[in-house]
């Protein structure tokens, strides 16, 4: 009886040092979360920056299509005058057949030859600034529609954020699995891979899904997901290594 006393103490004792030693791991993971949670609320602050970002590319946008549609007006009135200019170059010349062809008023042929060569030069001069204003036109238009690209990019982003997706191109890796939790760790965050807290992920090994996650923490480089225990197949358990994508409507 005395042995099997001595056995039940050191039993309990060993016990107890394991459950002190988990509650402290519990306590340092719990303490972990908190700083997650906290990164979780910066990049919510730095997510609110991004949109007044997004308005003032808009109005940046707005202002390039305006002096955009000015320098094609511009243009318009250029291409006008040398129209203009062409046409009476025509009738001068068309004059000066004349004039040639009647042998008279050699001084008036000689004026109108001048004329003509005024008006040729008078063309020159306006088709090398119409091909400047048509440089700074086009040059607008490729920094406006990259404007546009990037606005498109950044509502897009946005979208996918108010939807809790994450990039449909996104690829990682599971660093950690935290099983007393059902917590794994997630190689990647917002900032190097754009993951959206809430948002679903799955677990893919050999090709095959083998579980979901449901992202509750993002830092900039890492991340914390819960595994969806109705989604796991059987036979089958959430290990370090395995693939993990985004999950897309």
């Amino acid at each position: 009886m005395v042995i099997a006393l001595l056995g039940g103490a050191m039993y309990y004792l060993d016990n107890e040092e394991a459950l002190t030693k988990e509650r402290k791991e519990c306590g340092s993971r719990y303490k972990n979360l908190n700083a997650l949670r906290e990164e979780f609320t910066s990049e919510k602050t730095k997510y609110v920056e991004f949109l007044v970002k997004n308005e003032g590319l808009t109005a940046d946008i707005n202002a390039l299509t305006k002096q955009k549609d000015e320098l094609e007006a511009a243009n318009q009135e250029l291409a006008s005058a040398n129209e203009a200019k062409k046409s009476e170059l025509q009738t001068q010349q068309t004059a000066l057949a004349e004039l040639q062809s009647k042998s008279k008023d050699m001084e008036s042929i000689q004026a109108i030859a001048d004329r003509i060569k005024g008006l040729e030069e008078e063309s020159k001069q306006l088709q090398v600034v119409k091909q400047g204003e048509q440089s700074k036109h086009d040059a607008i238009v490729a920094e406006t529609e990259q404007l546009v690209v990037n606005n498109n990019a950044l509502r897009q982003l946005k979208a996918d954020q108010d939807a809790h997706l994450s990039p449909p191109n996104l690829k990682t890796r599971v660093s950690q699995v935290i099983d007393d939790f059902n917590v794994v760790v997630i190689e990647g965050g917002a900032s190097d891979l754009g993951v959206v807290p809430g948002s679903k992920l799955a677990v893919m090994r050999d090709g095959n899904k083998i579980a979901e996650l449901d992202v509750n923490a993002v830092e900039s480089r890492v991340s914390t997901a819960t595994v969806l225990p109705s989604t796991v197949a059987a036979g089958e358990r959430v290990e370090a290594g395995d693939v993990v994508v985004s999950v897309r409507p």
